[in-house]
């Protein structure tokens, strides 16, 4: 009679258990059919410990500690027997179980995902972005006219505000100082680009020396690999270009035409700004280097006449048609699992309280 008690619980678990975690695999199931099935939180399957923890506790342990009332008449009560009652005493243990089971189900955040594809007009565009030691020179002129920034900022806010605007085009983007470096390839993932570009700083590479023919034509080398009917590159920089270890600035304009790349040049520093260590702007070369390769010639403090120049062209370009696959969050499916662990609390909670009350 003592082991059929101490087993009752546990088949109550299962008894009641079984068509539960029936219900709750196929209602899973039948999202998955529909679609992809992720979990968000998977980590938290550990916490099912806690469940044989608290069914330990309340089948065992608890009822090996629970008090006891003095009675003179105790075979008189050990003759009447328990009843049917008396073997369902564990049962609000068993929903509690089953509760903290269904919140650890829940707390692992069964998510849905659909697959959309979809084509879209594409461009390959390359950022060419100067890291020498020049684009420290706080001449850079941000709201306030008495607040100045350096070069490297502005040139920063002005890529991530074009990237923002990609939509459909890749893009990667090229360093360069005293020797130049890919620093993403291709991309259409424009959030990681935006985290590399702010993440940017002038000891990247090394800073003395600006070879603008190099970092140009590493950006043309990478596009000539590109199967884009149209490719342009965004170059900005100071303009001063003193070191040359593949390519002139001339040179590497030259390969773009070639290659038929356009170019847009953006000049970053003040023209009539200060000329401390030597770091005078020189628009000259990036002017000369938009016009041999019919891209346009801008400043980085007109970021609107960038912006509209670019459209403006990209529209006449002959694009590529790619398709796009995007993996998109359809809908979360943990709402269902905590309802139920809240029901369960709830009827564990009524019980105690009337039936299965414990005295004292």
């Amino acid at each position: 009679m003592k082991l059929l008690r101490a087993l009752v619980p546990y088949g109550l678990l299962l008894a009641i258990g079984g068509p539960l975690v029936l219900g709750v695999h196929g209602y899973l199931a039948d999202a998955r059919r529909t679609n992809e099935l992720d979990w968000a939180k998977p980590d938290v399957w550990v916490l099912l410990g806690a469940c044989v923890v608290v069914a330990w506790v309340g089948f065992y342990l608890r009822r090996q500690r629970g008090a006891v009332m003095g009675f003179t008449r105790v075979d008189d009560l050990r003759k009447s027997g328990g009843g049917f009652w008396s073997y369902l005493v564990s049962l609000p243990t068993v929903l509690r179980v089953l509760a903290l089971a269904a919140i650890v189900v829940a707390l692992g955040r069964p998510q849905t995902y659909r697959t959309v594809t979809h084509e879209v007009d594409s461009v390959d565009i390359m950022i060419v972005l100067d890291l020498s030691r020049s684009m420290e020179e706080t001449d850079m002129r941000r709201g306030d006219p008495e607040l100045a920034t350096d070069r490297l900022d502005a040139a920063q806010r002005v890529i991530r505000r074009f990237v923002a605007r990609r939509q459909g085009d890749r893009v990667g983007l090229v360093v360069f100082a005293q020797q130049a470096m890919l620093q993403c390839p291709l991309t259409l993932d424009m959030h990681i680009l935006d985290q590399i570009v702010a993440d940017l700083a002038l000891d990247d590479i090394p800073s003395l020396g600006t070879a603008i023919g190099d970092g140009l034509g590493m950006s043309i080398a990478y596009l000539r690999r590109s199967d884009a009917k149209s490719k342009i590159v965004v170059l900005l920089s100071d303009g001063d270009n003193n070191v040359s270890t593949q390519m002139t600035p001339q040179q590497a304009a030259e390969a773009a035409f070639e290659a038929h790349v356009k170019v847009f040049t953006v000049l970053v520093g003040s023209e009539g700004g200060t000329k401390q260590f030597g770091n005078v702007v020189n628009p000259a070369t990036l002017r000369t280097i938009a016009e041999v390769t019919g891209g346009q010639f801008f400043k980085a403090t007109d970021f609107a006449a960038l912006q509209a120049g670019f459209d403006t062209v990209r529209e006449e370009l002959d694009k590529t048609r790619r398709v796009q696959t995007e993996r998109k969050k359809d809908g979360e499916l943990f709402f269902p699992l905590v309802g139920l662990a809240l029901g369960l609390l709830l009827l564990e909670l009524a019980l105690s309280s009337t039936r299965f009350r414990r005295f004292p």
